[in-house]
Formats: C-alpha cells, sequence, structure tokens
C-alpha cells in the first residue's frame, strides 16, 4: 500500500510539476509576443515616415559643443558601425527597437509589480503605445519621436527604465534599485539636460526608503552621497567627452543661453546700462532691435495667461536662433574669430548678459514662469486649448481625490499598494514641470515623460479601488 501511495504522490507531483512548465511557458511566449508586438507597432512609423530630420538635428551630428554628449557619441557609434549611407536609418531602427522593449518591459513590470488582470494590463501598454499617436496627431508634428534625429527618442523610453529603479526603491527598498536608477540618471543627463530633475527622484526615493532602518540623519547623507555621485559622473562624462573631441577638459556650452532668452523676452533697452562690456551691450541692443522688429518681445503678447503664453512659447525659439545666434555669430565674423573660441565666447556673451540683467527682469521672469507652471500642468494631460483648459484640473482632482480615498481605506498597508506609484509619477510630474517652466517653456515634447505614467498610475490606483 506504501508503495502504490507513493506512486500515486509521484504522479501527481510530476503532473503539478508539468503543468508548472506550461504555466511557465505561456508566460514567456505572452512575454515574449508582448515585446514583438511592441517592437512592431513602433518600427511601423519608421517604415511609414522613414528618419525624420528636425531643426534640432544638425547640431547632435555636428556633435556641436552646446549639446549634452550621449546622443552625439550614439549617433556617431551608428555612422562607424553602418557608414555614411544608412547610418541615419540604423539609429532609428535601434531607438524603435529600444522604445518597444522599453514599453514592454515596462508593462509586464507594472502587471507583476500591481497583479494586473488583462485588461488592465493591455490598457496600460496601449497608454504607452497611445503617446505616439498624441504626439503624431494631437501635437501635429506628423511623426513619431521615435524615428526622428532627437534626443527624445532614446530619453522617452530611458526614463521608462528610471522609474522601474525608483519603484523598486519605494517598494523593495533594493539597493540595486539605487544603482540601476543612479545609472539611469546619469545616463539621461547626459542626453538630456532637462532629467537633471532623476536625481531630485533619487533623492527623494532613496530618504523614503531608508528612513524607517537607518533613522533620518543616515538616510539624507546616503541620499545626498548617491546624488553627488550621480552629478559627478555626468560631469565627468561631459568634459570627458568635449576634451576627446576638442582638447579641452569642460562641460558643453551654451546651458545659460536657456535663461537669457526668458530674459530677453522681457527685457526693455534701459536695462542696457547694466551691461560693462561695450561689445556685450553693442549686441544686447541689436538683439533687442530684431526682436522688437518682429515683436518677439513680452509687450506684443496678447490678453491673458493664454495670450502671453501662446506668444512667448512662438517667440522664444524664434529669439535664441534666429537673433542671439546670428548676431553674436555676426560679432565673431567681425573680429575673425577662431573657429576654435567660438563656442567658449558665445558662453561667456550670453551667460554675462544674463546675469547683469536678471534682477530687472525677474518681475515679467515670475509672470512668464507662472504661465509656464499653468500651461505644463494642461500640457501633461492634454493640449493647450480653451475646451481642454478646463478638463485638465478635473483628470488632475480625480486622480487625488482616488488617491486620497485609497490612503483613507488603508491602501498604503497593502505591500503591492498603487499609492507609492502614484505619489512618484505626481512629483516627476510637478518636479519637471517646474524644473522646465524656469528655464524654457513646457512644450508638448518636453511633458510627454510623465503624460503615459500620469494615465497608468490613475487606471493602477482604480484597478485597485475596484477589487
Amino acid at each position: 500500500m506504501k508503495i502504490l501511495g507513493s506512486g500515486k504522490g509521484l504522479q501527481t507531483k510530476a503532473r503539478m510539476e508539468n503543468c508548472m512548465k506550461k504555466d511557465t511557458r505561456k508566460r514567456h511566449a505572452a512575454a515574449a509576443a508582448v515585446v514583438l508586438g511592441s517592437i512592431i507597432f513602433y518600427l511601423i512609423w519608421y517604415w511609414q515616415d522613414g528618419v525624420i530630420i528636425t531643426p534640432d538635428s544638425d547640431s547632435y551630428l555636428m556633435m556641436q559643443a552646446d549639446r549634452e554628449p550621449l546622443y552625439c557619441i550614439f549617433l556617431w557609434l551608428m555612422r562607424e558601425l553602418f557608414g555614411h549611407d544608412i547610418y541615419l536609418d540604423a539609429a532609428v531602427v535601434v531607438q524603435c527597437v529600444l522604445a518597444g522593449i522599453a514599453t514592454a518591459v515596462f508593462t509586464l513590470s507594472l502587471k507583476k509589480r500591481f497583479d494586473l488582470n488583462r485588461i488592465v494590463t493591455f490598457l496600460v501598454w496601449a497608454i504607452q503605445c497611445g503617446l505616439t499617436f498624441l504626439n503624431r496627431y494631437v501635437a501635429h508634428r506628423k511623426y513619431s519621436y521615435f524615428n526622428s534625429i532627437r534626443t527624445e527618442a532614446l530619453a522617452y523610453s530611458l526614463y521608462l527604465f528610471l522609474i522601474l529603479g525608483l519603484l523598486a526603491i519605494l517598494y523593495d527598498k533594493s539597493r540595486e534599485g539605487v544603482l540601476l536608477s543612479l545609472i539611469w540618471a546619469v545616463v539621461l543627463t547626459s542626453i538630456r539636460k532637462q532629467m537633471v530633475v532623476a536625481f531630485g527622484l533619487i533623492f527623494l526615493a532613496v530618504l523614503y526608503a531608508w528612513w524607517k532602518n537607518k533613522g533620518w540623519k543616515k538616510a539624507l547623507l546616503y541620499a545626498a552621497l548617491f546624488v553627488a555621485l550621480g552629478l559627478g559622473s555626468t560631469r565627468l562624462i561631459d568634459c570627458t567627452y568635449n576634451y576627446v573631441c576638442r582638447g579641452v577638459f569642460t562641460m558643453h556650452t551654451g546651458d545659460s543661453s536657456f535663461i537669457l532668452g526668458n530674459e530677453l523676452y522681457a527685457a526693455n533697452e534701459g536695462m542696457a546700462e547694466r551691461i560693462t562690456d561695450d561689445v556685450n551691450r553693442a549686441i544686447f541692443l541689436e538683439i533687442l532691435a530684431r526682436a522688437d522688429a518682429e515683436e518677439y518681445n513680452i509687450q506684443y503678447a496678447g490678453e491673458g495667461w493664454y495670450g502671453l503664453q501662446d506668444h512667448y512659447s512662438m517667440s522664444y525659439d524664434r529669439i535664441k536662433f534666429d537673433i542671439v545666434m546670428p548676431v553674436i555669430r555676426e560679432y565673431q565674423d567681425s573680429v575673425g574669430m577662431a573657429e576654435t573660441d567660438r563656442e567658449d565666447n558665445y558662453n561667456a556673451i550670453a551667460g554675462t548678459i544674463m546675469k547683469e540683467i536678471l534682477r530687472p527682469c525677474v518681475p515679467d521672469l515670475f509672470k512668464i514662469f507662472v504661465v509656464n507652471v499653468i500651461s505644463g500642468f494642461i500640457t501633461t494631460l492634454l493640449k493647450v486649448h480653451p475646451v481642454l483648459n478646463v478638463v485638465a484640473p478635473f483628470l488632475y482632482a480625480a486622480y487625488i481625490a482616488l488617491f486620497v480615498w485609497l490612503a483613507a481605506k488603508g491602501s498604503y498597508k497593502k505591500e503591492n499598494s498603487s499609492l507609492l506609484f502614484a505619489a512618484l509619477v505626481m512629483t516627476a510630474l510637478v518636479a519637471t514641470i517646474i524644473l522646465t517652466s524656469a528655464t524654457i517653456y513646457c512644450q508638448m515634447r518636453y511633458m510627454l515623460y510623465n503624460t503615459g505614467l500620469f494615465y497608468q498610475a490613475g487606471l493602477i490606483m482604480l484597478h485597485e479601488a475596484l477589487r
């Protein structure tokens, strides 16, 4: 009897193992299908539109000194590997494949962490893919960012991996999550300076995750050390890149021109007396004269916040690229300045003027900042439009109400509560808007990093509430 019992037990065990193997194979097959489907989705846009060259593309292709290093290096590497004739196509294919992998990994990771059913998992995936439709049709760009030559083509995908690293810190108290988050933050910031916001998110995530076990002081110290290490690594990459390319161990140039663009929009001729250098003063006055001739100054803005936002967003790039850059280049031509000295000289002129006219510009800069913030909150979710401007506050209110309701029900006590994810998304969203509003303007491509995350976090909170 014992032998027969043992035989039945072995048979039962074998059947269970076979079932487990079948389930594992099914899960692997489903995961592979999600990855493959995601890659195909993004490659479709390359097949339809080909490689899209944008006004910013040349500055990366030429590896200009005012650009962050990693996207320039990526394009250079594609050129070295595939040759001049097809390297842009190769770059776009890599970008599309990376977008597909990031979308699939992010979707499957959220499914596993929050125990999502198939319908919610599909909707999470669809939201991420839907950003391409949003950009192509709502923003009227008529192409996908992933088949264009611009930093967002890599940054959007890598940002999802950063978020997964931050979730590992928040939910798992994972040291591996800290390491991965730092790596992605360094890579992202070396692609696009706007992503310096990632270090702020790492600081807050580490502080939250470690304060109970290590105490506030140690958690604060570790968080600060991690951020310092990340920022130092970013600076080292930047300086090393410029040393290899230009023989000078220095950061990329041009950061001061972002704030200068805002100041020049608000400036007037009376501020010229604050500029001490005669050459810089003449350049400043010439810039203002050309901006005034094109009605790019703040006095030509329309009524209300919408009128100011619309005029400012239209004028900012025109001031920076059509006026400031040509005026300074014309001065450099007039004195016969060597090409190797021009970027540093440009940065010095822009930086000096920026500092000297900052104080009288503060009132209008604050007004522009507030308008940018309003625009940023709307643009992150929808698009600035008289009707949609009213809808956006209701979406935020619904998100916050759902968050508060789940918290009141004690959701935060659950191991896989969606509240931490929702809080992370809202923190990232607000930080991105504030940073972008302080330096440039909140156009859609700067805001899209958190657009999908907002709707995904809201959906997952709703899923948790209805379970």
